[in-house]
């Protein structure tokens, strides 16, 4: 009888059910105008039908439904019910030949169960769906994809056997990846590769075949810079050298790698690349000053220095390279060498300040000029130095001076912090003091009469700047004050918007306030900092800005792992809200910030290291706040052995 009342129609990733009575596409629980019923009023009878069609043998359709069935139990928070009917739906689609569907089915089932809450059992399901997916995309030929499951059911496992035995599977899935990329001549990325092979390996206590990974990467990274070199490809040459010398560096062996750098340094030189050469020849220097290996060191810095006096290109880029050049030249008792750089650099901020005049940007210009002046005082040309850095002075004098008859104070109190910089670089201490402590007495008059005006938004924002300029002088006690000010302010204007019903705005100033108070330094608005952060992260969620609320929710981490970091359950349940964001939302970073953060749950701060220094690069600005963590939590982990 249901089979002949209803069929099914898919057009693109939209399903219809048509009752073949009225011949009309019908939303569940609609009347039927000719059978004077509803039109699959239960949620079993979508699944009756969904399942007869995979009976039939029609998978696609059957697992469409299914989907469809699942976005109703999700969307009445029955997680659990959810993830299993998205599980079904794999398995069809696993039959069906249809890889993306099947992987997409399953992400749903593992969001549900992160969505249902995380006792042992429901862990230990995530883990179980996570093996199956890495285990269908090993027999898809898509190893990279298998780790990736892979990876993520070692960060749900409880058990350390099971967990390093799936890391263990990942680092074989990508290992066969490598495989197939050395076959295909694809060197580069079979160094990333067997690179990250030989950190999981290392990270699970396999020191002996993390080191053989190791071994075959670095004699695939020679083999890549013979052959390039051949071709006369040496900037991929250089590469590659770089890469081994990394891998060496990596196990400790600190002979050969700088070694390497410096011949890697020599194949940029050769490919005209002569920045990517200075960097690599400043990188083998760190390593010879840490070995003590002072004429080795000396030599790699001249390289270095000389390296980066060949450049060319944008100004902006070549001039602060020819700087650093220039402290090099001079810390290695090359003063006659320092002064050309400087006085190279010198030249070019001159261009700089000429074009900026012709364009009509005095700021510029001043900041030129203000550089120019540096590098003339490190070259020795102390009066022209000083003519330049008095021009630069008057100018802001005269800004600061003109902007107060004008009556505007703020643009006033921005040219005195300007003043105030330069004032410190030419060591005149006493008048940037002076200039700093005038515009912070702007600050807080501005930020008073805001306050006066009932305009809480701007007495925020201005006690803010004080507490910058205080921190310049190094007043740290009216730096936390003003920043407590500032905090407070926030929070009213937060208030007054959720009192208004306008929940974007209150969320923002709520952030505000968390970020004012957590830069007192008080313990005390520390606590008050994360209270308001949760409510910030709660609320970016509600708008549907569930980036924002990750940020938040990490920053409650940051500061959570620092205060208190042997507070294992907070720390799990916050990577448990992260995990469920970066999986709504598909982001790659937010997962890479996870997948270094994951093992310190586990108190293994050495995995966290090795996967924060292979994602680096990707990691960007979270970089400096996930090595906070990882050294809050190290620390922690050694004082309680």
């Amino acid at each position: 009888m249901f089979e002949r009342q209803y069929s099914v129609i898919l057009v693109g990733d939209t399903t219809t059910i048509i009752c073949q009575s009225c011949k009309l596409g019908r939303a569940i629980g609609s009347h039927c105008p000719s059978w004077r019923q509803r039109h699959l009023t239960t949620l079993q009878e979508v699944l009756k039908l969904a399942r007869s069609r995979l009976k039939r043998g029609d998978r696609v359709t059957g697992a469409k439904l299914l989907v469809k069935a699942g976005d109703t139990l999700s969307s009445h928070s029955r997680f659990k019910k959810a993830a299993k009917i998205y599980e079904e739906a794999a398995e069809a689609y696993r039959e069906a030949y249809l890889a993306d569907e099947c992987f997409t089915a399953l992400d749903k089932a593992t969001l549900m169960l992160i969505r249902a809450g995380q006792d042992a059992k429901t862990r230990q399901e995530i883990v179980r769906i996570n093996t199956r997916a890495g285990d269908i995309a090993e027999e898809a030929t898509e190893h990279r994809k298998a780790a990736e499951y892979f990876f993520r059911a070692a960060d749900f496992a409880g058990d350390p056997h099971q967990r390093m035995r799936l890391n263990v599977r990942a680092a074989d899935a990508l290992e066969n990846e490598a495989d197939v990329r050395e076959e295909q001549g694809d060197f580069a990325e079979t160094l990333k590769l067997l690179t990250k092979v030989g950190r999981i390996y290392y990270a699970s206590g396999d020191e002996e075949l993390g080191r053989r990974i190791y071994q075959r990467a670095i004699r695939i990274a020679k083999k890549w810079a013979q052959q390039a070199k051949e071709k006369g490809d040496y900037a991929s040459a250089g590469n590659a050298l770089a890469q081994a010398a990394q891998l060496l560096q990596d196990q400790g062996n600190l002979a050969e790698a700088p070694r390497l750098l410096m011949e890697a340094g020599e194949l940029y030189e050769k490919a005209g690349l002569f920045e990517k050469a200075g960097n690599t020849y400043d990188a083998a220097q760190e390593i010879y000053r840490l070995e003590r290996l002072t004429a080795a060191r000396r030599k790699a810095m001249i390289k270095a220095s000389e390296a980066y006096m060949q450049m060319k290109g944008k100004p902006e880029v070549v001039a602060p390279l020819l700087i650093k050049a220039g402290n090099m030249f001079r810390e290695v008792n090359s003063p006659i060498k320092a002064k050309w750089a400087f006085k190279r650099a010198g030249e070019i901020f001159h261009e700089l300040a000429e074009r900026a005049v012709s364009d009509g940007d005095i700021d510029s210009y001043v900041k030129y000029l203000r550089y120019q002046a540096m590098c003339l005082k490190n070259w020795g040309a102390l009066d022209e130095a000083e003519d330049l850095y008095n021009k630069v002075v008057n100018y802001y004098e005269d800004e600061a001076s003109k902007r107060e008859k004008e009556g505007n104070l703020e643009f006033q109190a921005i040219r005195l912090e300007e003043l105030a910089d330069v004032l410190y670089e030419m060591g005149q201490t006493e008048r940037a003091n002076a200039a700093l402590e005038r515009a912070l007495e702007i600050y807080v008059e501005i930020a008073e009469a805001a306050t006066e005006a009932e305009n809480l938004e701007e007495s925020s924002r201005f006690y803010s700047r004080a507490a910058e300029c205080a921190l310049k002088m190094n007043d740290l006690e009216r730096c936390s004050s003003f920043h407590w000010v500032a905090s407070e302010k926030a929070q009213i204007v937060a208030e007054n918007y959720e009192k208004s019903g306008v929940k974007e705005l209150a969320t923002i100033w709520k952030r505000t306030s968390a970020l004012e108070a957590l830069k007192t330094k008080r313990p005390a608005m520390k606590e008050k900092a994360i209270k308001l952060l949760r409510e910030s992260a709660n609320g970016f969620r509600e708008i549907g800005e569930l980036k924002e609320a990750f940020e938040d929710l990490f920053l409650i981490l940051t500061v959570l792992s620092e205060e208190k970091p042997e507070e294992e359950d907070q720390f799990g349940a916050l990577l448990d809200e992260l995990q469920e964001i970066a999986l709504s939302t598909g982001d790659e970073r937010m997962q890479l910030v996870l997948t270094v953060l994951r093992p310190l749950q586990l108190r293994n701060h050495f995995a966290a290291i090795l996967r924060l220094q292979e994602h680096e690069d990707e990691l960007g600005d979270k970089v400096s706040m996930l090595r906070r963590i990882i050294e809050a939590k190290k620390r922690a982990i050694e004082n309680s052995q």
